[in-house]
């Protein structure tokens, strides 16, 4: 499998002139995003005080718990978890990805495509998980996604959709590309059926995401300088705004934080050792994420009397 290198090929017509933001760095996106995902990881092991992150810290930093997401609008963790790994494993062969991939689409067709389009394939691959898994599992599910997978797809689908558009099929860099969209996809789907925990349909989605966005790029259009720095500080605002609202969610809601079960073991606590407002509110945090749960409710209600008394 040949590694992605220079876009040398010449298309039929007029040569395509690459975007880019200044001639010191024509990379800083994919750089910034390498850091980025490297600097989440290093505070999920600081936190978590182990390289392998424990759960209740990747919730806390961000990842996307389907039935929270879906159940409570956590909207803003379908971004965040787009910078969470499951471990050093995870976040190493991701970021090799990235860096395959990144550089050359940030070369090609600017900074100011390349970080919307991690953005947005990473969103969407995380929408298309939820949703999958919600419609699959429905109110049984119970895991969180991290990882950047969802995103990486995106960026490489994109770069084979450009490589066709310029190179036509047989190009080497739509071939380059292809080959290596595939080997993430089959490798994830191949993990999954050997019992790991990789998340295919945000592959999926992200590279349909991806590949969409590219085939709707103007490639001779160049950006401005003033429009670049424009959109990447829109992109950076937006993972600032999904951090800040992320904060005050944890802040004002002790069950942030938590899964079912835990909510649910905290409910019965709160029951058993006589704190009815507690348990009134644990039960309705479960209930936020599975809708009526008369085997919670009943003995919350026996002990603690209904909620519309207390």
């Amino acid at each position: 499998m040949p590694l992605p290198y220079e876009w040398t090929a010449k298309p039929v017509t007029e040569p395509e002139k690459p975007a880019q933001p200044g001639p010191s760095d024509p990379t800083p996106v994919a750089r910034s995003l390498l850091a980025l995902n490297f600097g989440v990881f290093m505070a999920e092991v600081v936190l978590s005080r182990s390289f392998v992150p424990t759960p209740g810290v990747k919730m806390q930093l961000g990842a996307s718990y389907a039935l929270a997401t879906l159940g409570e609008g956590r909207w803003e963790t379908l971004v965040t978890a787009c910078f969470l790994h499951a471990d050093v494993v995870h976040v190493a062969f991701n970021m090799a990805l990235l860096w395959l991939a990144g550089p050359l689409v940030e070369r090609t067709v600017g900074s100011a495509r390349m970080a919307p389009l991690y953005l947005v394939a990473g969103v969407f691959g995380n929408l298309v998980s939820v949703a999958t898994t919600s419609l699959v599992h429905g109110a049984s599910y119970g895991t969180f996604l991290v990882g950047a997978s969802g995103a990486i797809s995106g960026v490489f689908a994109a770069a084979m959709v450009v490589g066709f558009r310029v190179q036509g099929w047989r190009g080497p860099l739509t071939q380059a590309m292809a080959r290596w969209l595939a080997f993430v996809l089959v490798f994830g789907f191949l993990s999954t059926l050997r019992g790991g925990s990789s998340d295919n349909a945000a592959h999926v989605g992200g590279a349909l995401a991806g590949g969409a966005i590219a085939a709707g790029w103007q490639l001779r259009y160049r950006y401005s300088a003033a429009a670049t720095r424009a959109v990447l500080l829109a992109c950076a605002g937006l993972v600032v705004a999904c951090v800040a609202v992320l904060s005050i969610r944890e802040a004002t809601d002790r069950f942030a934080t938590m899964m079912l079960s835990e909510r649910w073991d905290y409910t019965m606590r709160a029951a058993t050792g006589g704190r009815c407002r507690d348990a009134h509110d644990g039960l309705l945090a479960v209930e936020r994420l599975r809708g009526p749960m008369e085997s919670l409710r009943k003995p919350v209600e026996m002990t603690c009397g209904h909620l519309n008394d207390r």
